[in-house]
């Protein structure tokens, strides 16, 4: 795994997320199953109760705490390290979403199934207030027990997630550097069958629009590199807005004057990709040679901390004369 980018993720959460979302945590119980459906479909679950005995939750974990930061990354890398198969529900793939609900919790894509019904809500003073106090209680719907099961706990859903997360972290690794781009590690995993009668093409800001022709997504994506870098990004950016989106939410906690703005989660799933969009966000590279900048480094550190040799390298390539020249004159670097 990626030092960096996990040592990094351990920073962020640390410096960058408050602790109204510290604090959110995801049950782990102390007994998981496979079970089978009508059609001998695969699901992870974990039972109410075992042999007549309660199955309690052995741990809560916390996701967005410092000890948890690099779940999103494990994840990632859970395709390669149990070894999963790309076929989808196979026993080999019971086994390691089996593996991982033992040691994390089932990814929780099932319906949020508990729901807060408060004494106090804007809804009942509002019907109170217009004479209709009996309006029931919308209540709150973002409650998961992390029990998992049918209908959508499966052995399927969870392989396909974990190639998803594996894809989408391979990509990133991929153009991170903005000027060095691995342009075969990204054409590999572009598709190629025919999309038919959609094409995307960049309008007058760069934004990707569709126009009608048959295309294949490898033959427009792999003709450069810039082209290459800006599909990844595409993928990448769609995919953690769209995770964030169904499986968080914003929350404030505090009193005037000291409100503090955190996130809460449905699902497990959900919190590990609030790690990769709080990773991207912190995740900085040199402007001159493309290394990782130390996490620890000022907000806005733009180059290595190497006595000024990347910056000085940077103006004299790709700022204009003058400001190579003063580069130079004032830290006497000659090249």
């Amino acid at each position: 795994m990626d030092q960096h980018l996990r040592e990094l993720a351990e920073h962020v959460l640390q410096q960058s997320v408050e602790e109204i979302s510290r604090r959110s945590e995801w049950p782990v119980y102390e007994h998981y199953e496979i079970i089978f459906d009508e059609a001998g479909k695969r699901y992870i679950w974990a039972p109410r109760s075992r042999d007549g005995t309660i199955n309690h939750v052995s741990e809560q974990l916390r996701p967005l705490s410092r000890v948890s930061a690099d779940m999103f990354l494990q994840f990632a890398h859970w395709v390669e390290n149990p070894s999963m198969d790309e076929e989808l529900d196979t026993q080999r793939n019971a086994e390691a979403a089996k593996s991982w609900a033992e040691r994390f919790g089932v990814l929780g894509l099932n319906d949020p199934d508990m729901k807060i019904l408060s004494p106090m809500s804007s809804r009942r003073v509002t019907a109170d207030y217009l004479g209709m106090p009996w309006l029931p209680d919308a209540g709150s719907a973002r409650r998961n027990s992390g029990h998992g099961g049918r209908p959508r706990e499966s052995v399927e859903n969870f392989t396909f997630e974990a190639w998803e997360a594996h894809i989408v972290l391979q990509l990133y690794k991929a153009v991170r550097s903005q000027r060095v781009v691995d342009a075969p590690s990204v054409i590999r995993l572009m598709p190629t069958h025919d999309h038919g009668e959609c094409m995307p093409q960049a309008d007058d800001r760069g934004e990707l629009v569709i126009a009608g022709a048959s295309w294949v997504e490898r033959d427009i994506y792999s003709r450069d590199p810039g082209l290459t870098r800006r599909w990844a990004l595409t993928i990448i950016e769609d995919t953690v807005n769209r995770k964030v989106a169904g499986h968080c939410y914003p929350k404030i906690q505090g009193v005037p004057g000291s409100y503090e703005l955190g996130w809460g989660f449905t699902s497990l799933l959900g919190a590990m990709w609030l790690q990769m969009m709080f990773l991207m966000q912190a995740d900085r590279r040199c402007r001159y040679c493309g290394s990782p900048i130390d996490p620890g480094r000022r907000s806005h550190a733009k180059y290595c901390d190497n006595n000024g040799k990347c910056r000085a390298d940077y103006a004299y390539y790709f700022g204009g004369q003058k400001e190579a020249k003063e580069q130079q004159r004032r830290q006497g670097y000659r090249k």
